[in-house]
């Protein structure tokens, strides 16, 4: 098989897998914090069934911005480069507070360790944790608004507009540093993201991105 071929081959199930991958722990996230705010989970499985996915979530959207940046056009290489490079400072971010909430900060709380776990608990206001969870998750919106511009074409419109979408949430998201109640806003992620990485999936499927 030539190379090309087996390249282009290769992305056609790796990339979609990886963004079908990253759409479904969005939303395994998204329904334990729903159900939290319902009142209907409860420490400490509330933060374990938001933290497991959420961690798994970060490798997923980095392998998926990986994948847009190896189909995408050359002309339009720049963007999809961009959109990995923040990708990766979103998952070196969050990936330390999800990791630590789980191995050490619920495993301390169960303990009755309090003291120990809460300087590095999340996500209370003003907490530290949370203050990196928020610059992390801001650049994903950032990454998400620059992989906009690697997808082409009218086939993309579609996929442009979740993308941007998205990306419009990062003064929503990094806002909350100040004013906690913007937190409402930045809601609307649970819907734009996996929107957006469902729709980059079908279309690293069609091979579209080269076009």
């Amino acid at each position: 098989m030539d190379r090309h071929v087996r390249d282009i081959t290769v992305n056609r199930w790796f990339g979609p897998v990886a963004a079908f991958a990253a759409a479904a722990f969005a939303v395994a996230y998204d329904i334990p914090q729903v159900l939290q705010v319902l009142g209907v989970l409860h420490d400490p499985w509330d933060r374990i069934l938001i933290f497991a996915p959420s961690l798994a979530l970060a490798p997923a959207y980095v392998l998926t911005a990986a994948a847009v940046h190896a189909a995408a056009a050359p002309a339009l290489k720049v963007w999809s480069l961009a959109a990995l490079a923040l990708a990766i400072l979103y998952a070196a971010d969050v990936s330390q507070i999800y990791v630590v909430q789980l191995g050490a900060v619920i495993p301390s709380d169960l303990a009755g360790q309090h003291a120990i776990s809460a300087f590095a608990a999340c996500c209370g206001w003003h907490a530290p944790a949370t203050a990196v969870d928020l610059l992390g998750y801001t650049y994903m919106s950032g990454s998400t608004a620059l992989m906009a511009g690697a997808c082409p074409g009218a086939g993309g419109r579609g996929t442009r507009l979740a993308l941007l979408a998205n990306g419009a949430l990062a003064p929503v998201l990094i806002g909350q540093l100040a004013w906690p109640w913007l937190i409402y806003g930045g809601a609307i992620w649970m819907a734009t993201f996996p929107a957006a990485m469902i729709l980059v999936g079908l279309q690293l499927k069609r091979g579209s991105l080269a076009a």
